[in-house]
């Protein structure tokens, strides 16, 4: 579809659901830096009631082929649109799209908030995205907004919950086995070891909650200003779940996110972003917890990167970002080893 015929489907579109006269679409992008949902943002300026009145808004879309197959927007949608007036960073989401005939494929529509997304990796000094001053400001923010999300009473947004005890480590660890083996390739003996040691060491929990499942560096939208950073929303909510609170606390703190740094997605020693959480609220971490959720967070990368190979190998996708996943799966699975005590140096 053209940038033009998007622009008047979407005209279209926010027309019939705002009551507007007129709308018109400028500044239409189509972001590259995402590898799973198709991102659009633009502005819109509403014509209503004799008023004029511009905005930015970013549309969701399903993809022919992706990351984290298959594919369903509308649980993600609920979760967001149930935010839409929490306190919480999440960005206010109005509308869910399925009829083909609008985007050709489904979609959602939400409120575009300010700020930038910092990366994860490493800057042109070599070390992370944030300063000294950023990170004493972020660092605590982030983990407190974390504590806030585990918060949000999950019962009212129509999720399927897992089995207590054993059931969010079971249901996980099923999910992610079965991603790997839809993609059909060879199981290195460093995953085929650490999906059978992740099976006999599955941690139980006594608390379910509102797990994000991609809370880290690279979904934080973050406003910088005098000298100081403020976190502006969190993104990408395609894998939210109900689960235990330990896989989003090991998922930030990966070394898939600490971009070149020691740090917690670049922000806090591992050990202080946990204890900023439990101090803004969260419950006390459990080291033997984070360590099966810490192994499976490698795991997990691995799985989504064999998926997006696996659509380029089958011709679902011509994206050649997903066919150089071939070159990282090495370092994956080093890192892997490292993280499950094969190779001295794992910090979890």
């Amino acid at each position: 579809m053209s940038d033009a015929a998007l622009e008047a489907r979407l005209a279209r579109f926010l027309a019939a659901r705002l009551g507007a006269e007129t709308v018109r679409i400028a500044a239409l992008e189509r972001s590259t830096e995402g590898f799973s949902q198709e991102t659009f943002s633009f502005e819109a300026t509403v014509v209503r009631a004799g008023r004029t009145e511009t905005r930015g808004w970013v549309v969701k879309r399903e993809p022919v082929a992706g990351l984290l197959e298959p594919y369903d927007l509308e649980p993600e949608f609920r979760v967001l649109h149930a935010l839409s007036d929490d306190p919480l960073p999440s960005p206010p989401t109005p509308w869910f799209e399925r009829d083909p005939a609008v985007l050709e494929r489904p979609f959602y529509v939400m409120e575009r908030l300010p700020g930038e997304v910092p990366v994860p990796a490493p800057g042109a000094n070599g070390e992370g995205p944030f300063t000294d001053a950023e990170r004493a400001v972020l660092g605590p923010a982030v983990a407190a907004t974390l504590a806030r999300l585990h918060a949000v009473d999950w019962r009212r947004l129509a999720l399927d919950p897992p089995a207590p005890g054993a059931g969010p480590a079971a249901r996980e660890l099923a999910a992610w086995r079965a991603r790997i083996a839809r993609a059909g390739f060879p199981v290195e003996p460093i995953l085929a070891d650490s999906l059978a040691w992740l099976g006999g060491n599955l941690p139980a929990t006594d608390r379910l909650v509102l797990v994000h499942g991609d809370y880290r560096l690279g979904n934080f939208l973050v406003v910088r200003e005098h000298g100081t950073a403020r976190l502006t929303g969190v993104l990408d909510w395609e894998m939210v779940h109900v689960g235990d609170p330990h896989e989003d606390l090991a998922w930030c703190a990966s070394p898939l996110w600490r971009a070149g740094t020691p740090y917690a997605s670049g922000l806090l020693p591992p050990a202080d972003f946990f204890a900023a959480y439990a101090a803004a609220g969260g419950a006390p971490v459990d080291p033997a917890r984070i360590r099966f959720w810490s192994v499976l967070a490698i795991v997990k990368m691995i799985a989504i990167m064999l998926t997006g190979l696996a659509a380029f190998r089958d011709g679902r996708t011509s994206d050649l970002r997903l066919a150089i996943f071939d070159h990282q799966l090495p370092y994956l699975h080093l890192l892997l080893a490292t993280t499950r005590g094969w190779i001295p140096g794992g910090d979890t």
